[in-house]
């Protein structure tokens, strides 16, 4: 379960970055008496929204790695709220409610799907990456174009689609081609989901698509569900005596790639009542180890999580025989991402699975303690044989 750079490597890489503006004046500038505010962020550290009597206002804070900007977007239909924020430094103002949107991660749809806004998505990166059922009959019916591959953007099919706005994320090398499209008259409205360190932090952030809908409440329900399933889920892990080791990944040239002990995928295997081996890591990264690292401290772990695209044992083994020498793997216990796969290799974990935390922590719990998860259904995580 290599979580962030299984993202970064196959599923949303994109071309989309964003510059600030020019523009001189502070937001201080403008006075404005803020609303009660009826969303209530709890785990994210990288958004919020205020509300105002003809807009409210959502800040982006640190949008890529390193970053130490906060992007404004400002949703009004105030022509006079427009005129005034308008060039304002690092601030987009768009109108609520988008009848056309593009988005550029597939961790983007679900939000669109459970907030029953799906049918605005008109353009999307390389299609065959989606797996939803409903996202990939509207591609077969036309309804959402391909956008090209996420590293070659064709921007012309971007202009003619001309789509309200765009949700789009960055990875801070790479702010040119977002003002190109802004300058086309496009507003862009970075995510930086994939920057939390809690798996709820990544999941409210359904609440900052669904401000543009001007769907909050819905959102802030939705998140509620979601959110009280796993605290259930996590608390009852927690009271459980005995905790089964495990690692994650594989090795991709000659480097395993390993979240650290405070990264959000470290936290799911606590969480899931299990003792991650690399726990006492203090990085919110990814960490960069050898093979032989990795043996040193998790050849006799009791379970493997996340495998990438080796889907079976024999694939692992093939890939490299060294692999067969973990207990995990003589033992069996081999679990990956890969239950639900699209017929064009979309695969449900990268799109739902981070808005659906509540989901993969049950899976994880019944593969660490099956006795207490008898009736849960695994979703997206198989065993391999």
């Amino acid at each position: 379960m290599n979580f962030k750079t299984s993202i970064v490597l196959l599923f949303i890489s994109s071309l989309i970055l964003f510059a600030c503006d020019n523009g001189k004046t502070s937001h201080e500038a403008i006075e404005y008496v803020p609303l009660n505010s009826i969303t209530d962020i709890k785990y994210s550290k990288r958004f919020t929204i205020s509300y105002y009597e003809n807009f409210k206002k959502v800040e982006v804070r640190a949008p890529w790695p390193n970053s130490v900007d906060t992007l404004f977007y400002i949703i009004t239909s105030d022509s006079e709220v427009e005129r005034k924020f308008r060039n304002r430094k690092n601030t987009s103002v768009f109108r609520p409610g988008p009848e056309s949107v593009v988005c550029f991660s597939t961790t983007h749809l679900p939000y669109l799907e459970m907030i029953n806004e799906s049918n605005s998505l008109t353009g999307f990166p390389t299609t065959d990456y989606i797996y939803s059922k409903h996202f990939r009959q509207r591609v077969e019916e036309g309804h959402i174009q391909d956008m090209g591959p996420s590293n070659e953007i064709n921007f012309e099919s971007l202009l003619s689609l001309n789509p309200d706005m765009i949700f789009a994320f960055s990875m801070g090398d790479d702010l040119s081609m977002i003002h190109k499209i802004e300058t086309s008259g496009i507003p862009v409205a970075l995510n930086a989901d994939y920057l939390e360190d809690h798996p709820l932090g990544r999941a409210e952030w359904i609440k900052f698509i669904a401000a543009f809908y001007n769907k909050d409440a819905e959102a802030d329900s939705i998140f509620r569900e979601i959110e009280n399933t796993y605290i259930e889920t996590r608390n009852t892990m927690s009271t459980l005596p005995g905790k089964p080791t495990v690692f994650t990944g594989v090795v991709y040239g000659d480097t395993w790639f390993m979240p650290g002990g405070n990264h959000y995928g470290a936290r799911f295997f606590k969480d899931a009542g299990a003792d991650y081996i690399w726990a006492n890591n203090e990085s919110t990264s990814i960490l960069q180890l050898s093979f032989e690292s990795v043996y040193d401290r998790a050849g006799k772990a009791d379970f493997w999580i996340g495998t990438a695209t080796y889907d079976t044992l024999q694939d692992i083994k093939n890939a490299d025989t060294r692999y067969a020498d973990f207990t995990a793997y003589t033992s069996g216990n081999i679990y990956n991402y890969s239950a639900r796969m699209g017929p064009n290799g979309g695969n449900a974990y990268f799109e739902s699975g981070y808005a659906r935390p509540d989901i993969i922590l049950k899976d994880l719990a019944k593969i660490f303690h099956p006795g207490q998860m008898e009736d849960h259904q695994f979703y997206y995580f198989k065993k391999l044989y």
